[in-house]
């Protein structure tokens, strides 16, 4: 197949997809054999029926975290920070969660979600220099969920820790530190932190579903996320930008002939360093590892409210995707179109485990209610699986009302392993967590554990 029939059945492809999820708008970057593609999609607002271009700049979310590992082993190959350095050593006399685990959280362990401590904690501390150091001191009365390196389960508030330990190591904010050290050696002139700074130039608004269980889109009215969490997730850039950060990633550390990073520090962020991930097969520092066979991937995926967005490598075949949606439901065509896209362009595809049969005598042990500060989840045993009701209690939404998601089917895959079936969430992972006495103790959904509660 030609080029251009392969493009054009990708945009057949794309276009379909965002139908059947009505996605408003999205741009692609895809990086194949030394050659860059650039796509877009739609409207990047669908008020002003201003349409999508490939320069438009949206959120990347979570991705950002990846850009926060990155600086962080920066400061790792000056010596200024070491992998296993606790997190006491280099904030002396500060108290990280309520139990007082600083002694016992390794430097690695925040950048690769094995803490313990709770990890959605949004608190908006303004857009002042000090709003990472009003953020860090308020992390003292989290909850720790769970012993360091017991459990994975996704952290925010752990990279705004890493983050407020590397601005007080370089002794200048974080962002700035950013800037200094990746956007502006890699060329990254599109790429930024502050709504004020990416305004000035093509953006696209995000866009939430008017209620979960419909398909009408409307204008999301809260942009930011707050500031004392830029390291966990509020870079905004377009999908060349992104695709130069992953060509780095994919290289040996320099760019243009200038060492940015050491070959050795981005092969370590790119090793396996815990198995049982939540949301990929394993988890490095900062990646998402997801392996196709013997072909190693690595990536990460970003939400915020009204975007969901995705960048997926293969290095050993020097290749690199990145979608960029306006839409809240976004990840249900990103997953589509990446799928489509490793298998038409690679040859990869990643078969899905086989579900197998329990009764309902076996699945009923998993039945009950489960919570944690933002979701509450009821499991009920239904036609052969169980039936996911979760309310969600977003911080960053344009409400702050709770909100009834769509109910969830998971099907059993053996051992206390699920996964989602059908829906937006289609393949998504649910495992459960026991406790010594073979009692329920958590349920990891959406990448987060949540703790059986009474009924």
């Amino acid at each position: 197949m030609s080029d251009t029939d392969r493009q054009a059945d990708l945009r057949a492809f794309v276009g379909e997809s965002m139908e059947r999820w009505t996605v408003p708008g999205l741009t692609i970057g895809i990086w194949n054999d030394g050659e860059q593609e650039l796509y877009a999609f739609g409207k990047a607002n669908l008020e002003t029926g201003y349409e999508m271009a490939e320069d438009t700049i949206l959120q990347i979310g979570s991705i950002s975290k990846i850009f926060t590992t990155t600086l962080l082993m920066t400061l790792v190959d000056e010596g200024l920070i070491g992998l296993d350095d606790p997190v006491s050593q280099h904030l002396p006399g500060f108290q990280l969660t309520e139990s007082g685990i600083q002694d016992d959280v390794k430097i690695k362990d925040l950048v690769s979600h094995v803490s313990g401590v709770y990890g959605d904690h949004f608190e908006d501390f303004g857009w002042g220099d000090d709003a990472l150091e009003q953020y860090v001191a308020s992390m003292s009365d989290l909850r720790q969920v769970y012993a360091p390196g017991e459990v994975w389960s996704y952290t925010n508030s752990a990279f705004n820790l890493a983050g407020h330990i590397i601005e007080k190591k370089l002794g200048t904010t974080f962002e700035q530190a950013v800037r200094d050290r990746i956007f502006e050696p890699l060329g990254m002139e599109r790429s930024f932190y502050f709504p004020h700074e990416a305004i000035t130039y093509r953006v696209s608004v995000g866009h939430t579903l008017v209620t979960p269980d419909g398909d009408e889109h409307e204008v999301a009215r809260r942009w930011p996320i707050p500031r004392a969490s830029g390291p966990a997730g509020s870079i905004s850039s377009t999908a060349e930008d992104m695709l130069r950060f992953a060509r780095f990633h994919i290289g040996d550390g320099t760019w243009d002939g200038k060492r940015v990073l050491s070959d050795d520090s981005r092969a370590q962020m790119q090793a396996e360093l815990v198995e049982d991930a939540g949301l990929a097969d394993a988890w490095g520092l900062g990646w998402q590892l997801n392996y196709y066979g013997d072909v190693k991937a690595i990536g990460h995926g970003g939400s915020t409210n009204g975007f969901q967005a995705h960048l997926d490598i293969v290095p050993s075949r020097a290749f690199a995707v990145v979608v960029l949606t306006n839409s809240g439901r976004g990840a249900a065509c990103y997953r589509e179109i990446v799928k489509w896209i490793f298998e038409r362009y690679l040859g990869l595809t990643k078969p899905e485990a086989d579900t197998v049969e329990l009764g309902d005598a076996a699945l009923v042990e998993f039945a009950g209610s489960y919570s944690q500060p933002l979701a509450d989840i009821h499991v009920t045993v239904e036609d052969g699986g169980l039936r996911l009701d979760a309310v969600s209690k977003s911080a960053l939404a344009d409400s702050d009302e709770d909100r009834t998601m769509p109910p969830v089917h998971a099907m059993p895959l053996g051992g206390d392993k699920f996964r989602v079936v059908g829906g937006a969430g289609d393949g998504s992972p649910v495992d459960f967590f026991r406790n010594e006495d073979g009692s329920m103790r958590f349920i990891r959904y959406g990448g987060r554990v949540s703790d059986r509660v009474a009924e």
